[in-house]
């Protein structure tokens, strides 16, 4: 019995390969098999080559059984059986044992599936298909020449035959299974262990990571909870400090102001980074794509660091392709936030020599193209070794020789996270010592794919309208303005006191059709985007009403959704003209020149201002506010005056905006107020855009983008983050209405006095009057109680809303 065990586990182990089991298991049997079989067909009488051939294929079986167990060739002797037994044993078994009427069935059954058990490749498909071949060969002679058949004698020799035959193969292949199984049942056995295992370092690794996210996450809600605590105090240190610029003439004193301002900006930036940071790392920061303009996008990054470089003295080269579209659809505000960090970063590290801003363009599948940004210095460089380092977070690198740089090294780490949520990554080549080039490529979506052409050309087009005046004055002419925003109307109105044309205003298409009944206007702006009656169907309804006195009117389209196409949409649909918002006063002036007839049009040099209104456009300096770009707001305004006195209208209006916002978004699943939600958001856009706050006007495009597409899922996810951005811009501008401490109206009787005139203004419909006086009256300070009633009043007359404000002047007479 031992040594039974010793041989079973010689050569049929689990342990041992399962190839060289299975080789085993099928040519022990036939080597039993044949050697059994050699008396028995002695003693029947069978025939002698048979036996003699059966002999020969026992011998080379065993031969093959000690090479493959003992001297390592398996695949060897598996080919070697193969041929002995397919080839030389099985015909010659089928034509001396009776052919058809035997048990070779069983014996090429066997053989079959002996190839297929062990062999593989072309070792495997040259055996089978010699073996198949044989087996036909056979069949097919027997069946046309029976006469090369020899018969089995005796019925008893047929009997015998082919019970041996069925054993020996039911045995073999028995014997195979049985292997199979125990070897499955092994292999069961271990992965059921396995899965154990797996499942207790799964829920492991689980409560680990939850641990790791828990950690994350309060991490993140600190940082970013403290960032947002540090930004109000820092905000009203820019802002004291501004104040405290503008009005010391002491040297020594601004000194200090300036330390302090740079100070602060930097610690505001560093701030803003790590704000990033943890809304990269707990997945609250995504890229939010919208169409935009690249020149506009290229002179905004331009205004952040053309400044830094004049100051180190650096030249700024710019090789931008010409063949790079006009309007393309991406996240405008992350690629500005990108070149932005890359190019200050160059600017930081550059002592001398240059940066070389390089972009080109490709076309890519579909209306897509390839833009590939670089930024070249010739600053100090980084060595090879440090390239890595310097996408970790607060890593600096040679802080000994960097010790005089500011920054808290996130920079390229933003940099590299926001490029890979927009499919791509930062390319670093450096020179230790000579400088360094970054780049990137994005794809981008093709909107308007007319090529922006010259570049520089462009830039200083777009630069030129910062000195814009007026060139012409139309005091006789009437012109009517229709917006729902009253931000907009009192920009538009500033725009063109210069011109000395009259202005009258109306907030909807209902008000605007009821004028040019009553009166005759010389030119109409008419917005396209009102709720109720919208600009389109006020335009076909002046068309069809009676009584209308501007049927000759030229009416220009205003839109804040400037997309390639626009323009043509607008003149088809009959429109004279179009201008885009933020309105910029030069196409303003073409479009007043090439539509108001000559006679009312009286024309000067633009030069030709007198030295007091030059004074006056000076006299109000900016301050720095975060998120708000000055020269940006400018391309829209004359002067600093009214950028500062609509940022004010901007400021008092925010939080109204906002609640509105609110109402309508919080319906917003019934989708009875999604239009409204929409118009709203375009026009806190219009807003944002109009005083420089394109982060702001970028984030409430998408949400009126996702409102256009009736996609609620992406309004719901974004309007909570523009709501809390809309109440964080009224924080920051809150420094431009507390510049002066306003004096307390004592005398009950001049307010009372200056109510009564603002009512007979309201009466009259004079907008400008109402809007002079209502400014009056908010210069000076009051009790709380009617501050509060005051500052409503304000909001009134803001939105022409006449009767209510009318109530609220009585109210506050009484």
């Amino acid at each position: 019995m031992n040594k039974l065990r010793a041989f079973q586990k010689k050569y049929f182990s689990p342990d041992l390969p399962i190839d060289l089991v299975l080789f085993n298991i099928i040519t022990i049997v036939g080597l039993i098999g044949g050697i059994i079989t050699i008396p028995f067909n002695i003693i029947n009488g069978m025939s002698g080559i048979l036996t003699a051939v059966i002999f020969v294929s026992v011998i080379i079986d065993a031969v093959c059984i000690y090479m493959a167990n003992y001297m390592n060739r398996l695949k060897n002797s598996t080919i070697a059986v193969c041929f002995v037994v397919g080839i030389a044993l099985f015909p010659v078994m089928f034509f001396v044992t009776g052919g058809i009427n035997s048990g070779m069935v069983c014996w090429f059954s066997m053989g079959l599936i002996f190839i297929f058990m062990l062999l593989d490749g072309m070792d495997f498909l040259f055996m089978l298909l010699t073996d198949v071949a044989i087996i036909i060969g056979c069949y097919v002679i027997s069946y046309y020449h029976p006469e090369y058949v020899v018969s089995l004698q005796t019925k008893r020799s047929v009997f015998f035959d082919v019970v041996q035959s069925m054993m020996i193969s039911a045995f073999a292949l028995g014997s195979i299974i049985k292997f199979q199984r125990s070897i499955y049942e092994k292999l069961y056995r271990q992965a059921a262990i396995n899965n154990d295992d797996l499942l207790e370092k799964t829920l492991q690794a689980k409560k680990a990571e939850k641990q790791a996210q828990t950690a994350t996450e309060a991490k993140s809600n600190f940082l970013a909870n403290m960032s947002h605590e540090i930004r109000t105090p820092i905000n009203t240190i820019m802002g004291m400090d501004e104040m405290i610029l503008r009005e010391t003439s002491e040297k020594v004193v601004e000194e200090y102001a300036l330390d302090i301002k740079t100070a602060s900006q930097n610690l505001l930036s560093l701030i803003n980074d790590i704000l990033d940071i943890t809304k990269i790392e707990s997945g609250k920061m995504g890229i939010v794509k919208g169409e935009y303009d690249f020149m506009s996008l290229m002179h905004d990054v331009l205004n952040n660091v053309v400044l830094r470089a004049k100051e180190k003295n650096l030249e700024l080269k710019l090789n931008i392709a010409s063949n790079i579209p006009c309007n393309m659809l991406g996240d405008d505000i992350r690629i500005k936030q990108v070149l932005t960090n890359i190019i200050t970063n160059a600017v930081k590290y550059t002592q001398e020599g240059y940066i070389e801003i390089t972009t080109t363009c490709q076309k890519s599948l579909g209306e897509y193209v390839e833009l590939t940004f670089s930024v070249k210095d010739t600053g100090i460089g980084i060595k090879p070794e440090d390239i890595k380092r310097m996408f970790e977070s607060f890593e600096r690198l040679e802080v000994n020789r960097n010790r005089n740089i500011e920054g808290a090294g996130l920079g390229m780490t933003i940099t590299q996270n926001l490029l890979k949520m927009m499919g791509s990554t930062l390319n670093v080549d450096s020179t230790y010592g000579e400088g360094s080039t970054f780049s990137f490529t994005i794809s981008q979506e093709v909107v308007n794919p007319e090529p922006i052409g010259d570049f520089e050309q462009k830039l200083k087009q777009l630069t030129s309208n910062y000195e814009y005046s007026t060139s012409f004055e139309a005091p006789n002419a009437t012109f009517l303005v229709v917006d729902d925003n009253a931000m907009n109307r009192k920009v538009f109105v500033a725009l063109l006191r210069d011109s000395k044309v009259k202005v009258v205003e109306a907030e909807n298409g209902y008000d605007c059709l009821q004028l040019i009944k009553n009166q005759h206007f010389d030119m109409i702006f008419l917005d396209h985007m009102m709720p109720g009656m919208d600009g389109v169907e006020t335009f076909k309804a002046m068309a069809k009403l009676e009584g209308n006195k501007c049927l000759g009117t030229p009416v220009i389209a205003l839109t804040a959704n400037a997309i390639a196409g626009a323009k043509e949409r607008y003149l088809t649909l009959g429109f004279h003209g179009f201008l885009s918002k933020p309105v910029v006063p030069a196409q303003l002036e073409k479009t007043i020149r090439d539509f108001l007839p000559e006679s009312l049009l009286e024309y000067h040099e633009p030069d030709a201002k007198d030295e007091a209104r030059m004074n006056r456009v000076k006299k109000i300096e900016l301050p720095d506010i975060e998120g708000i770009d000055w020269d940006y707001a400018l391309l829209h305004f004359p002067d600093t005056n009214m950028v500062f006195q609509t940022a004010v209208d901007f400021y008092d209006s925010i939080m109204f905006e906002r609640d509105e916002i609110l109402r309508y978004y919080k319906d917003i699943d019934s989708g009875n107020t999604l239009e409204d939600y929409r118009i709203k958001v375009h026009a806190v856009k219009s807003m944002a855009n109009t005083i420089g706050a394109t982060a702001l006007g970028g984030l409430a495009k998408t949400c009126e983008f996702a409102a256009k597409d009736n996609n609620i899922d992406r309004i719901k996810a974004i309007t909570p983050i523009l709501i809390e951005e809309l109440e964080i811009m009224h924080d920051r501008l809150k420094v431009l209405s507390s510049d002066v401490e306003k004096p307390k109206l004592e005398d009950i009787d001049e307010l009372f006095a200056l109510l009564e005139m603002l009512k007979m203004s309201i009466m009259t419909h004079d907008s400008e009057q109402a809007d002079n006086i209502m400014k009056q009256i908010m210069s000076y300070s009051y009790d709380d109680d009617k501050q509060v009633k005051l500052e409503q009043l304000n909001l009134r007359i803001m939105n022409l809303e006449e009767d209510e404000a009318l109530a609220d002047i009585e109210e506050l007479q009484s």
